[in-house]
């Protein structure tokens, strides 16, 4: 066996052993949860080896959350890292290319000064001024062309530099975004408030802000009975629907599994209740039906947790008192919104 045909059949080992692993865990074969546990069994990364072996020896389950968090903390963000990587080599590139081009020109200009110089000296000497005309028409020609190859390149360097300007703004979109329900992710949601967080702490805003934990009713019944693949519509239906009841500033994400969480800037804890019950209703009444079959699925609900942010409390503070509400709410009949005490 070569070493390439050795390569190969050891990562279909991986691959065997990746799609037993989500069997045996009850998870879904997403991309994103693929691919953590195939980093895993090729060893390729010492932080997810070691959190999956601590988790496998506590003898708890190794849920979606605890993957989804590895995928986006040493997976995700270690392809944006080798995309900038690569865009600053070429951009590298695209400067040392421009320097040589312009260093070329400018000697080339400098060459061109020298000849009208001695053209005015030669004119001036009274030589015949066919001959000197000729000569400074000859080096105007090789300067136009030069002028004319530069522009040509400089061009090329802008369309470079316009197209991973480009690329760069589409990985960052992809890095802040679901793969399944296309809201924004757990990372792009703690990132942005807890910078709302320090926003207000320091006083550069005033307004009131809430945090809403949003969770599906009785979501594993559904996946055990329909599948998940009926799971996933419903999913990204309610996303959706979570998106569509909100205005601009608000930020919608995937928390993880079937619990979404949404930022509400410059929203007191009244209006945000009043959100709350407004979609918790428009959810509920929406029949759910699979979009090839048309298979009705009859209703979801939702239950939810709000918490208005508490100057100094910081991020996670406020997040667990979301999901408190949110767990009092599950726990006196679900298809309720509580407000954090």
């Amino acid at each position: 066996m070569t070493t390439t045909d050795h390569h190969v059949s050891k990562h279909w080992d991986y691959a065997k052993a990746t799609l037993d692993a989500l069997r045996d865990h009850g998870l879904r074969p997403t991309p994103e949860l693929y691919h953590v546990w195939f980093v895993y069994y090729a060893e390729e990364n010492p932080e997810i080896l070691r959190v999956i072996d601590a988790v496998k020896a506590s003898g708890e389950a190794i849920g979606e959350e605890t993957l989804l968090q590895l995928y986006y903390r040493y997976i995700f963000d270690r392809q944006a890292a080798d995309f900038l990587q690569r865009g600053m080599e070429d951009f590298s590139d695209v400067v040392e290319n421009s320097d040589a081009s312009l260093t070329s020109t400018r000697d080339e200009l400098r060459v061109y000064g020298d000849v009208l110089g001695k053209a005015e000296e030669s004119l001036l000497a009274g030589e015949k001024v066919a001959e000197v005309i000729h000569n400074v028409a000859l080096h105007t020609g090789r300067m136009q062309t030069t002028v004319e190859s530069l522009h040509e390149q400089l061009g090329d360097y802008l369309k470079t530099i316009t197209h991973l300007q480009r690329e760069l703004h589409e990985t960052r979109e992809r890095s802040y975004t679901d793969g399944l329900t296309r809201v924004s992710n757990r990372m792009h949601f703690e990132e942005t408030l807890a910078s709302c967080c320090v926003e207000f702490d320091t006083g550069n805003i005033d307004e009131p802000f809430c945090v809403m934990m949003v969770d599906l009713d009785q979501f594993k019944v559904v996946n055990d009975k329909y599948g998940h693949r009926i799971g996933d519509e419903i999913l990204v239906l309610i996303a959706s629907m979570i998106k569509a009841n909100t205005k601009g500033r608000d930020l919608v994400a995937r928390y993880g599994g079937d619990e979404f969480a949404i930022l509400l800037p410059q929203t007191p804890l009244k209006d945000a209740m009043l959100l709350a019950e407004d979609m918790s209703k428009r959810i509920a009444a929406r029949e759910v039906r699979a979009k090839s079959s048309g298979t009705s699925f009859g209703h979801m609900t939702v239950s939810v947790g709000v918490a208005e942010y508490v100057k100094g409390e910081g991020a996670a503070k406020v997040v667990d008192r979301a999901d408190n509400a949110l767990y009092r709410a599950k726990k006196n009949g679900r298809n309720r919104n509580f407000a954090a005490e």
